[in-house]
């Protein structure tokens, strides 16, 4: 079975723009792994093998225009990293510049099931409580779920 990344925590970012992984998503998450802008303001940390899902989802299932866009979009965004000894991640400057973490000394690590994702807490906290518990009821009942 595979293995989901769950739950939300604040953690702090060094001078140098690091940030240590939770000791639960490290091995999930691989030696090496993708950073790229994620869906909101955030940063999505993936698994090589969800990366590779991901591009080739968007290569499969989206039409050529859509397409461009999108592969530009994550893929400009995108390097290859892995953590340090002390399982922490440097945060690319340009890549914390664009999702309000640059400057910042603590950041929202949250598991988002196949990826992780890193938040301005400030950011995490209004798009968490901007969610109506009425608005998920409505959303299962949709989906018959």
């Amino acid at each position: 079975m595979e293995e989901y990344f769950v739950s939300h925590k604040e953690y702090k970012i060094d001078a140098k723009g690091r940030i240590s992984i939770p000791a639960n998503m490290r091995t999930a998450l691989g030696n090496e792994f993708i950073a790229s802008r994620g869906v909101g303001k955030c940063l999505a940390l993936y698994p090589m093998e969800e990366w590779n899902a991901f591009m080739e989802s968007i290569k499969d299932k989206v039409p050529q225009k859509d397409r461009k866009t999108l592969q530009f979009f994550f893929s400009a965004n995108a390097e290859k990293l892995s953590l340090d000894g002390q399982g922490r991640v440097l945060l690319n400057e340009s890549l914390r510049k664009q999702v309000n973490l640059f400057g910042e000394s603590q950041a929202m690590i949250y598991g988002n099931n196949d990826h992780i994702e890193i938040w301005n807490c400030d950011l995490f906290n209004e798009q968490l409580s901007s969610i109506s518990e009425q608005e998920v009821e409505d959303i299962l009942d949709k989906y018959e779920i």
